[in-house]
């Protein structure tokens, strides 16, 4: 254990720079996980494909969030896989500070075919004059 210790902290002593401010610094992800694998509740990935392979892509493509160490072991929570599932929901809300309305009166409709030909217009002149 005194092995581990020493060699994460020479790993973290290449990495971060020494300063009062930034005295322990780790990558959330790999610490997270080797955490859950010493408690018990790391997800396994494999057995989240079998049973459910939605929930397995999310764990494994999205976020990393404390609800998918939520999903196994000793307290884990029924409502983590729906917690899960509707992250991506709860990130984007916040950042919707404002209302476009679904009519097409804004114009964007028109703009991307006409900068399409133009760089359509732009690239065959300039393959013409070479």
């Amino acid at each position: 254990m005194r092995d581990d210790i020493r060699k994460k902290r020479e790993t973290m002593s290449k990495r971060y720079i020494e300063s009062t401010r930034h005295t322990i610094q780790v990558d959330f992800v790999p610490y997270m996980d080797e955490l859950a694998e010493l408690v018990g509740c790391k997800p396994n990935i494999l057995r989240l494909f079998l049973t459910d392979p939605r929930l397995a892509l999310s764990v494994l493509l999205g976020p990393c969030c404390p609800y998918q160490y939520r999903l196994m072991g000793h307290g884990k929570w029924p409502g983590a896989r729906d917690a899960i599932l509707t992250v991506m929901d709860r990130i984007r809300i916040p950042l919707k500070t404002r209302a476009i309305s679904n009519d097409s009166t804004h114009g964007n409709d028109v703009l991307l075919p006409v900068f399409v030909a133009i760089v359509i217009f732009a690239l065959l002149a300039i393959y013409l004059q070479s």
